[in-house]
């Protein structure tokens, strides 16, 4: 393995508003390995890259690649100089197709014209060499996150790169997609070119980088090889303490059936006949493969997605939630899995992200919205979730991703549900704050409320759940008690009507 450096950054310094994000940080990259980049959220990782990138303009500090000294304005000059970064949180146009999301910019042309056939072909040559099966003429939008996750990364690929930031790749692929990502990875590490990848599932980093950059608060912690470094280690040196156990333990007690599903059926999904029962006080796992129909299930109870037939009952009364509007005030709550088109408002604050789901509590006389109100229950939401933020008048687009996300969660808190509906609610948020969310999960368990999660991390419905569901091809697969099965049973009812 050649052990020359690639990328050098140096005393990156960046101070935002209120907060130091990055402080004297310095990271190297050697050609042909994979450098993993950890730390808790907040902690610096995106910013330190989107320094990189030219996202963000740096305060002080160097960057060297290949011996040449870099100040990247925009993403536009680093990618024109060999360094691409797949982001967290996918940023495409939904209405185009395939091809012309990778070509974005930098059309073939012939002549003044753009060379449609020469595009296709290019697509299908970059995604040949990756292997992947994706039609160039697809619309965006008809594709699952999983798979447009794909597509950026075979942008990244297609700019023949010298450095790829990958940025929580694999937060939204199934088991086999990240097989296929792994494979991408060990092709491009063969070539020479740098990885830098940033995660928060620690087996993935042991398996797939050869070495580790730990960050805190902004700061350079630790960098060693991967070897070197044991889970429990990676832990310690992330949050500034021991963790002894990834889930709270479970102190929550079922009771009577409180949530009936019965015969849902899609309009325009592949959900077919699905029914199951959740009780009071019960966290309810939803399991399966991508397009399984884990989140069209929960879409449907919500009712943001149509329903063809089926009902929903919640203590024995029937709830048409034929909206999102109506299903607040019948009790439901649903946390959706792509925070950033469907979770966040980004150009409104901390605070305005907070309450927005629960106004009507901070009316008074009908007319005005009371300020001291809604501070109180946003000062509320941003200690029960440990979310770092400045003030609360910070706009959220600034905060990381993880605490986007403890946002969002304490918004739909605030309405004091009677069914939370959670999507990968723990996506891209790394061990310490996960347990924080296991925890806040089981004090809603434990105060009587039915919580109904979707993950496509299965220690994770194993380490929270009562019950787990398991979806397959739209249906239900079959029902197990996290008691009495395994990983390996939940898989192979994933699998059945594939």
């Amino acid at each position: 393995m050649s052990q020359e450096v690639l990328l050098q950054m140096t005393g990156i310094t960046k101070t935002f508003p209120g907060v130091k994000a990055l402080d004297d940080v310095s990271f190297t990259l050697k050609r042909g390995t994979v450098h993993a980049l950890m730390g808790e959220n907040g902690a610096g990782k995106s910013t330190l890259m989107k320094c990189l990138f030219g996202m963000y303009n740096m305060d002080s500090g160097t960057i060297v690649l290949e011996d040449q000294k870099i100040h990247f304005k925009n993403s536009k000059e680093a990618l024109d100089h060999g360094v691409a970064m797949v982001h967290q949180e996918l940023n495409q146009a939904l209405k185009r197709s395939v091809m012309d999301n990778i070509w974005l910019g930098r059309y073939p042309k012939s002549g003044l014209m753009i060379d449609e056939k020469k595009m296709y072909r290019d697509t299908k040559q970059v995604f040949e060499e990756l292997g992947l099966d994706i039609d160039p003429h697809r619309i965006m939008s008809t594709m699952p996150v999983s798979q447009r996750q794909m597509v950026e990364i075979a942008k990244a690929v297609s700019y023949n790169s010298k450095v790829i930031v990958f940025d929580e790749p694999t937060s939204s692929l199934t088991e086999e997609e990240v097989e296929h990502l792994f494979k991408i990875i060990d092709m491009l590490r063969d070539r020479g070119v740098g990885i830098i990848y940033i995660s928060h599932k620690m087996a993935e980093i042991k398996r797939i980088s050869d070495e580790i950059t730990i960050m805190r608060d902004g700061q350079w912690i630790a960098t060693e090889p991967t070897e070197k470094l044991s889970m429990a280690d990676i832990i310690r040196l992330m949050v500034g303490r021991e963790l002894t156990n990834q889930f709270p333990p479970k102190t929550n007690k079922p009771g009577d059936v409180y949530l009936e599903v019965e015969h849902l059926t899609g309009q325009y999904n592949n959900l077919r006949d699905v029914s199951f029962q959740a009780r009071r006080g019960e966290i309810l796992g939803l399991a399966g493969l991508d397009g399984s129909g884990r989140t069209e299930t929960l879409e449907s109870i919500f009712g943001i997605m149509t329903r063809k037939e089926g009902t929903v009952k919640l203590g024995g009364r029937v709830c048409k939630n034929r909206n999102s509007r109506e299903s607040i005030k019948n009790g439901f709550a649903l946390l959706t899995e792509e925070r950033r088109s469907t979770g966040i408002y980004s150009i409104l604050s901390i605070r305005e992200n907070t309450v927005i789901s629960s106004l009507k509590k901070h009316l008074r006389c009908g007319v005005w919205l009371s300020e001291s109100s809604m501070k109180k229950d946003t000062q509320w939401s941003i200690d029960a979730m440990h979310t770092k933020t400045p003030t609360q008048e910070t706009k959220i687009r600034s905060l990381s991703g993880g605490n986007q996300q403890k946002v969002i969660l304490g918004r739909w808190l605030l309405t004091d549900p009677e069914v939370l509906l959670l999507d990968e609610p723990t996506r891209g948020i790394d061990v310490g704050a996960k347990y924080e969310i296991y925890q806040l999960i089981l004090d809603l368990a434990n105060s009587g409320k039915t919580v109904i999660m979707v993950s496509s991390e299965m220690p994770e419905l194993l380490g929270i759940c009562d019950r787990i569901v398991v979806m397959s091809g739209g249906r239900v697969a079959g029902e197990v008690d996290v008691q009495n099965t395994s990983q390996e049973e939940i898989m192979r009812l994933a699998a059945k009507y594939v």
